[in-house]
């Protein structure tokens, strides 16, 4: 068997003893080294990649054991060999101790030790030379892996970036969709936008949260207030605009229908179903004397109560119910006294007391108003930017920039009014 990639370094004082042992070798086709220098054996070994050395262990310039001791510590991965004609023992413990050989062999040898003893240290060392290969390839291939890993999760993130952008794109075009309906509704019933209306949104909130009402559960309840009056959109301008006592009975029972109207205009928007179910009892009352189907008790939601208790009382305030409007006082005496078993009396007391709070505190925003020639690149709209005829023209939450500010300008001039631009506080 031949080996022509493995090389053995013969070192020995005596030139015709490497002869020897390099025609020995001949037919393993290996490459030999051989010098008589153990300080030029060191050099050698620094300059080629060696499997086996074989040294002698009376040599003038250095010792052996000396000589190994120093290739054990430099070169470590080379198989070290003694061929010696002393066989003193204290020499090949000496030899085994410090230089760390492998295998003593005593001159004169057997040819064919030698040779099993040669063979033997290359295929040792091709198969450390393996190991390290599979070594270096398993930690190639684990460092590739942890790349990959490493790739994948920052693809895995930007892919849960680019959906989450996405989903918070559509529940913005969600809000959108209300809010424009929610103005649409205003205008045709009349109502202008004001600061009041924000209030009343945020007395909308404030009931629910202390309510208990959070989450998702509530956004769906601030959808069902803003869109519940989308069912009167087909009514004539007379019965939207009538107090609901003032209508006759016919007209009543027609008005009684916006529910159902209101909930069957949501159907058509898949995200909005928990708000039209939430719309549809929002006049039902607990002692089934609400409309449109006379529910009583625990058949109507919670939310649908806290929407009902609201909505009455802001109808009561702005003449809606009644041919005159109630002062906030009277209105929530009504719920307490007049008609207590209509109402949830623990939802009631949250208004009363939800309504003194806000009487003190007023907008509970922290923004400021500036006008046009102030508006700022930058700047981040706290509300609904409406016109005097409550047009809606840019919604709340939206980043001014410098198209923004144009179009602002542009409206204001066109529209003949100075508006009103509510910018948040930084």
């Amino acid at each position: 068997m031949s080996y022509p990639d493995n090389t053995i370094l013969l070192v020995d004082d005596e030139q015709a003893v490497l002869n020897s042992l390099k025609r020995l070798l001949r037919p393993l086709r290996c490459k030999v080294l051989t010098t008589v220098s153990p300080v030029e054996a060191l050099d050698i070994l620094r300059e080629n990649s060696v499997d086996i050395l074989v040294s002698d262990m009376r040599m003038p310039e250095m010792g052996g054991e000396e000589f190994l001791e120093k290739a054990a510590q430099e070169f470590p991965d080379v198989e070290r060999i003694v061929i010696s004609g002393y066989a003193e023992a204290q020499a090949a413990i000496d030899a085994i101790n410090r230089g760390k050989v492998s295998r003593f062999l005593l001159k004169p040898w057997e040819d064919s030790d030698v040779l099993k003893m040669v063979e033997k240290g290359f295929q040792l060392a091709g198969l450390q030379q393996e190991n390290e290969r599979l070594q270096q390839e398993t930690k190639e291939k684990n460092e590739e892996l942890e790349a990959l890993n490493r790739s994948l999760d920052q693809k895995v993130q930007e892919r849960t970036r680019q959906l989450k952008m996405a989903n918070d794109r559509i529940k913005e075009s969600y809000r959108s969709v209300v809010r424009m309906f929610s103005t649409q509704i205003a205008r045709r019933l009349g109502i202008k936008a004001t600061k009041e209306n924000s209030k009343l949104n945020q007395l909308l909130v404030a009931v629910a949260s202390k309510t208990g009402i959070e989450g998702q559960e509530l956004k769906q309840l601030y959808y069902a207030w803003q869109l519940r009056q989308i069912g009167k959109l087909s009514f004539s301008d007379d019965l939207i605009k009538n107090p609901y006592l003032a209508m006759n009975t016919e007209q009543q029972r027609t008005f009684q229908q916006h529910p159902l109207l209101a909930q069957a205009a949501l159907l058509l928007v898949k995200p909005l179903y928990p708000a039209g179910q939430i719309i549809l009892q929002h006049k039902e009352y607990l002692d089934c004397s609400g409309f449109p189907k006379g529910l009583c008790g625990d058949q109507i939601s919670i939310r649908a109560q806290v929407l009902c208790i609201v909505n009455d009382y802001v109808e009561m305030i702005t003449g809606l119910y009644d041919e005159r409007q109630y002062s906030t006082t009277e209105a929530i005496t009504y719920m307490q006294s007049t008609a207590p078993e209509r109402y949830n009396q623990q939802v009631v007391n949250i208004l009363a007391e939800v309504v003194e709070g806000l009487s003190k505190t007023g907008d509970v925003l922290n923004d400021k108003k500036v006008l046009s020639d102030q508006v700022r690149k930058g700047m981040k709209l706290s509300r609904d930017l409406i016109s005097r005829e409550g047009i809606l023209l840019l919604s709340a939450g939206q980043v001014l920039d410098d198209v923004s500010i144009e179009r602002i300008r542009e409206m204001e001039f066109n529209l003949e009014e100075t508006l009103e631009v509510y910018v948040s506080q930084k």
